[in-house]
């Protein structure tokens, strides 16, 4: 198997590569500027387990949700490289790769992750011997309906600490920083998935709605536009 996969959906970005048994990767903590680094690491993964990019069989790529600016810099740079190549991209949800690297086997829980304020993206998951199996799927809610959809024999895991306040009475739990084994792996569940997509199709999760689309139903409800 020969691949090279991403996240940029955070201030943490994952790149990793595989050569069938040579295996690469790197993690860029609390940097933000994905598109300083991405094309030069990519390349340099690829030197690193001796592949060229038209040697690649696919690229992997975390769709969100997450922040925007950096899924937009993480998806444009995949889709320049593949392009030339005409290489099929295999998408993953990026919640998936919290929940993959923070559930403990058998267990269930729900990630969360902050979008705008008062708002969370969230799915439900359980972790088996199998692999990772999604319980939901991404979506987008206020905190007190997120709330209400949570019980209290979940965990719920989220990123940084100042989300505890938000579900109080739950069982919460920091979520561990996903490795690049963790990546390759959850990539590697999504291409025997066949979660596949053209190249032009390619873009992220949009969950979040527009300021402006939220203030409407505030003023308006869900009327249409006179």
């Amino acid at each position: 198997m020969r691949y090279l996969t991403l996240d940029s959906s955070s201030k943490r970005l994952l790149i990793a590569t595989r050569n069938g048994k040579k295996k690469a990767g790197i993690v860029l903590n609390s940097v933000g500027k994905h598109g300083v680094f991405l094309i030069t690491a990519m390349k340099n993964l690829l030197e690193y387990v001796d592949l060229k990019p038209g040697d690649l069989e696919f690229i992997g790529c975390g769709i969100g949700p997450g922040s925007l600016t950096g899924l937009r810099v993480g998806i444009s740079t995949v889709k320049g490289f593949a392009y030339p190549f005409d290489l099929p991209v295999v998408i993953f949800c990026s919640l998936d790769l919290l929940a993959i690297s923070s559930l403990n086997a058998d267990e269930k829980g729900v990630v969360v992750r902050k979008g705008r304020e008062g708002y969370y993206y969230w799915r439900r998951y359980k972790l088996t011997d199998a692999g990772l199996k999604p319980e939901s799927a991404p979506a987008f809610f206020p905190t007190e309906e997120l709330r209400k959809e949570l019980s209290s024999g979940e965990i719920v895991i989220g990123e940084t600490q100042d989300f505890f306040d938000d579900f109080p009475g739950l069982t919460t739990r920091i979520a561990e920083e996903p490795s690049v084994e963790e990546l390759l792996r959850l990539t590697e569940e999504a291409h025997a998935s066949e979660e596949m997509i053209n190249l032009r199709n390619l873009k992220p999760y949009y969950l979040q709605k527009s300021v402006a689309e939220i203030n409407w139903e505030k003023r308006y409800g869900n009327q249409g536009h006179s």
